[in-house]
């Protein structure tokens, strides 16, 4: 709503909920840290760890099921985001998971409070989970053309990948359950061949 002008033609009710929603991941950064290999594994560790005393609150094992590649991943706050960063990570990674945690092959960052298409200015006051999977995000919008679906629309998993899922069938499902009419109106949009 903030980032995208649609000429004032949802309703009020709608436009309140939208501001008010919560962005899942607006104020999150989530880590990844590479490894040559899941030495963690071969130490009897699962690579999973939640924590109140570094940047990372949660961390989990990315790696492929035989260990490749293999891969650490965490969120932090993206209020935990200043210089040092990275360093403050990698000293955290090695506290949970030993010294050699503390040198990936690389670490990559991602601070979703940071992207312009993912956090609106407001994301650190919004906090209202209840919002998540409102009745009005399952109704089509602009004269139904528009469907929402994303994991903030979710009746069950919102804030997860299942919800975003979960979410993205649901809106597919209506789209093509839509008279003709309906998706004759929107902008063409030509679809892959099989």
């Amino acid at each position: 709503m903030e980032r995208i002008d649609f000429h004032n033609a949802f309703p009020a009710d709608l436009v309140r909920l939208a501001q008010f929603t919560p962005v899942w991941m607006g104020a999150a950064v989530k880590i990844v840290a590479h490894y040559p290999g899941a030495f963690w594994r071969q130490d009897g560790l699962a690579g999973a760890a939640f924590s109140r005393t570094g940047p990372l609150q949660e961390l989990h094992d990315m790696s492929g099921p035989d260990g490749e590649p293999a891969a650490l991943f965490g969120f932090a706050h993206a209020r935990t985001v200043r210089p040092g960063f990275e360093q403050a990570v990698t000293a955290q990674l090695a506290r949970l998971s030993g010294p050699a945690a503390g040198a990936p092959v690389t670490l990559h960052v991602q601070d979703w409070s940071g992207e312009r298409w993912t956090a609106p200015s407001t994301v650190q006051h919004l906090t209202d989970y209840s919002l998540f999977g409102h009745p009005l995000y399952r109704r089509p919008a602009l004269n139904g053309s528009l469907h929402w679906a994303s994991t903030e629309t979710a009746t069950d998993h919102a804030g997860h990948i299942e919800g975003a899922l979960a979410s993205g069938e649901r809106a597919a499902r209506a789209v093509l359950a839509a008279p003709a009419d309906v998706n004759d109106t929107a902008q063409d949009v030509t679809a892959p061949s099989r």
